[in-house]
């Protein structure tokens, strides 16, 4: 999602009061706009002066303050610590500010009977301690100093609807609706907001909802043509899908992997960051998420027959449209879907120690020696050492030295002779055998001697990681996401026990998943190698997440990072939740913009205390796509995976 926002000059207080005065008309010219929701144009703003006769509605700069706090102390220039602000909004006999999201509908209006909507309101939950009538009546007064304020720039600009939390955990909730009805303003709750906004009524885009011309309502996150039969995956089947190019897959949740296929599409909503996204883009295959209820004939119409399937996006809308074709057709388009050739680099087994990053050379600290997983640590701390926990990596000179010693490369090099000639279904035996003869290997001493010295001087106590890192992924041709397996021990472990979680890393280079992967973008598989990368592990994790580089409208980096609380997935989500996402518009930007906000706890969001790390990351982020984009062709074209 790109967003082009142009950044105006400050405006002084005493201007902002006068709404008609000619560059202050925010609404009326859509400056500062943000999108919401994938869709949604957005203000932050606040009501001010609530504890005088006339309320005044702000709209501010979301790049220039990071907050509605930090407006009030800057940009309203009040000098308020942000508990100072706090007390100022929550409690209804002390009320100053209502801070508020304010949404711009104007090209998507919303209809509820004969009347249609133009904006909406939602009031930013701050643990108000009103009651229902308290909170009632500054609803109904907040609904009508914004719609004065709009009405001073765009005098027919139409209705507004009032956004109350669904939750009654939350305030203002469900509970004043009737209350702020009576008052004449429609209510709905955000999730309402979001899916009528997502299902636009045949008249006002046509054809976006008919069936009958093949369309459906989508948030499609890769573009292009999929040819094949759809068919559709029912929850609890999505690890016996079999790959097949010629099929495109309809999941009815969101899978944590993927087989190959010739398009993707979830009717559960999907992150842009998730395992799968990535791997579509990868595969240069679509993948979109349906945003309604597949219409009732649809599945009767279009199920295991042969489809094509086009997702496009065009004038701010996604579009994806779907149509029946003759098998003849989709041979051709299957004919022009060339086999890929990836060439990976070639394993280096010269190096026959454990890489120190630290201490160690860092000219075999490279994906050559370590694989793509341990080279990035060891980059990150060198560039970054203040903030990168030590780390080391096994080279692959002991994967192969370990299945050598078994016999599992004999195994792996008759697969390898003959594998045209193999059915799937043999396929996933020979696998299954080399995956049990690298179980039976016994590691080299050397590997629990070094391991153990490692752990003895940074690990006492501790649990470490044990982290796939392959010459086969994290490449700009091939990302590899979620292919292969890490695992971890506690220090003090049985050697059996530390063994096992290290064959059992090594075996999953040759887990169908990643054979197939490698399969289909042509890399030779005699040629990949298995490395670990060793790093703490922390097991109560306050969060997870990843920070993308991604290009911006004008060819610039953008930073994106999308976290959720605990140990809940960011790449592979599960029913409802949504991740907290918030991005940098430049790589030096002051402040970020929140795109959402997790729906299980706030992480950086509303957190002063992460504001150290979060500009950690920002600066992380920087280096390090600086770094790597140096090294790639069309470097306009990439973006860097923290």
């Amino acid at each position: 999602m790109n967003i082009l926002l142009i950044r105006m000059l400050p405006i002084c207080l005493l201007l902002l009061l006068c709404f008609q005065t000619k560059g202050q008309e925010v609404f009326k010219q859509k400056q500062y706009q943000f999108i919401s929701y994938d869709k949604i144009p957005t203000w932050k703003g606040l009501a001010a002066n609530w504890n005088q006769s006339k309320a005044v509605v702000h709209l501010f700069d979301v790049e220039k303050y990071k907050g509605h706090g930090n407006f009030v102390c800057y940009g309203l220039k009040t000098g308020l610590r942000f508990s100072q602000f706090k007390e100022l909004v929550r409690h209804p006999n002390k009320r100053v500010y209502l801070p508020i999201f304010l949404y711009d509908l104007r090209t998507m209006p919303v209809k509820k009977g004969s009347q249609k909507y133009t904006w909406a309101v939602r009031v930013e939950d701050y643990s108000y301690t009103d009651d229902r009538l308290s909170m009632e009546r500054d609803f109904v007064r907040l609904m009508k100093a914004v719609e004065d304020y709009i009405q001073t720039q765009i005098p027919n600009a139409g209705k507004g609807i009032a956004i109350l939390a669904g939750s009654s955990a939350s305030l203002p909730n469900l509970t004043i609706r009737a209350g702020v009805e009576r008052a004449g303003y429609a209510t709905m709750t955000l999730g309402e907001l979001i899916a009528t906004t997502k299902t636009l009524t045949t008249n006002e885009k046509k054809g976006r909802t008919s069936l009958s011309q093949g369309t459906l309502e989508t948030n499609i996150l890769n573009e292009g043509t999929a040819v094949g039969y759809l068919r559709l995956v029912k929850k609890g089947n999505e690890a016996k899908v079999k790959s097949d190019f010629k099929n495109i897959l309809l999941y009815q949740r969101i899978p944590y992997r993927v087989p190959i296929a010739n398009g993707i599409l979830t009717l559960a909503p999907q992150t842009p960051f998730s395992h799968i996204n990535l791997l579509a883009k990868n595969r240069g295959t679509i993948n979109a998420y349906v945003t309604t209820e597949l219409p009732s004939d649809f599945l009767t119409q279009y199920e295991n027959k042969l489809v094509k399937i086009t997702c496009k996006k065009q004038g701010g809308e996604d579009r994806l449209t779907i149509e029946k074709i003759a098998k003849k057709e989709a041979e051709i388009h299957w004919s022009k879907q060339g086999k890929l050739k990836v060439v990976i680099p070639k394993p280096d087994l010269s190096v026959t120690s454990f890489s120190h990053f630290k201490t160690g050379a860092r000219s075999v600290q490279n994906v050559t020696c370590i694989g793509a997983k341990a080279s990035n640590y060891a980059l990150l701390y060198h560039e970054l050492p203040e903030w990168t926990r030590p780390g080391f990596a096994i080279p692959f000179y002991f994967y192969f030295k370990t299945i050598q010693a078994c016999g599992a490369d004999q195994l792996i090099k008759t697969f390898l002779a003959d594998k045209k000639n193999y059915s799937t279904e043999e396929i996933e035996k020979a696998l299954e055998a080399i995956r049990a003869k690298i179980a039976t290997a016994s590691l080299d001493a050397a590997v629990f001697n070094e391991l153990e010295s490692i752990c003895t001087q940074y690990y006492k106590g501790k649990k470490v990681r044990l982290r796939s890192s392959t010459n086969c992924e994290d490449l700009a041709e091939f990302n590899g996401a979620g292919l292969y397996v890490s695992k971890g021990f506690w220090v003090g472990s049985e050697r059996a026990v530390i063994q096992r979680k290290i064959l059992e890393v090594y075996a999953s280079l040759w887990l169908l998943r990643a054979f197939e992967e490698r399969d289909f973008f042509g890399i030779e598989h005699d040629q990949v190698a298995m490395g670990i990368l060793i790093n703490e592990a922390f097991p109560d994790e306050y969060a997870n997440g990843v920070a993308l580089t991604l290009p911006n409208v004008d060819g610039t980096p953008t930073i994106h990072i999308n976290t959720q609380y605990g140990e809940l997935s960011v790449t592979n989500p599960e029913g409802a939740e949504m991740p907290e996402v918030i991005y940098f518009r430049q790589l030096d930007s002051k402040w970020y913009v929140t795109e959402s906000k997790s729906s299980v706890h706030n992480i950086f969001v509303d957190n002063p205390s992460l504001t150290p790390l979060v500009r950690q990351l920002q600066k992380a982020c920087a280096k390090i796509d600086a770094l790597l984009r140096k090294n790639v062709v069309d470097s306009e074209n990439y973006g860097v995976d923290i």
